[in-house]
């Protein structure tokens, strides 16, 4: 059941992402929602969950999106990995100062990577694409910080479901 809810969300935050939140942009920037499921994914359940999600993830938004195709499923791999490597078994002793710092890095890491593709692209490098994908950087981060608190018990209330199920 856990799986089916978590696949339902990860559903719908795909849709609002690629249909729906762009119409409620703000000053042209819209945050990165998927991203901020993926980093609190990757840090409250199993790794090998994060994993099939963010490789789904990833590839539907690839998929959809005018972007280059395996951006997005690198990037949220990456987030699982580098997640995998700090995070132990114990869940609730996670910060929020450690989640906000990875997202913000693997933020700036994805619009910055897709700033120099699409730069690359129309060989034109502008201070105002860097810029932009500084701001985008900055929406998802505020976003992640209003929305975490909420991610992290519902991702505990998961694992406390799992542990009575004795999964």
């Amino acid at each position: 059941m856990i799986i089916a809810l978590n696949a339902l969300i990860f559903i719908t935050v795909i849709y609002l992402q690629s249909s729906l939140l762009g119409r409620f942009d703000i000053f042209g920037l819209v945050p990165n929602l998927v991203l901020i499921l993926i980093v609190a994914f990757a840090l409250f359940r199993k790794t090998y969950e994060a994993y099939i999600f963010a490789f789904i993830s990833g590839l539907i938004l690839d998929t959809i999106s005018g972007g280059p195709f395996g951006l997005h499923t690198a990037i949220l791999m990456l987030v699982v990995f580098i997640s995998s490597l700090v995070v132990d078994e114990d869940h609730t002793k996670i910060s929020n100062v450690f989640p906000t710092m990875l997202l913000g890095i693997i933020t700036f890491i994805f619009y910055t990577t897709l700033w120099l593709f699409v730069s690359f692209g129309s060989k034109n490098f502008t201070i105002n694409g860097l810029i932009f994908s500084l701001g985008q950087v900055a929406i998802t981060v505020v976003f992640f910080i209003i929305l975490f608190p909420y991610l992290k018990k519902m991702f505990l209330w998961e694992s406390k479901i799992d542990k009575i199920k004795g999964k």
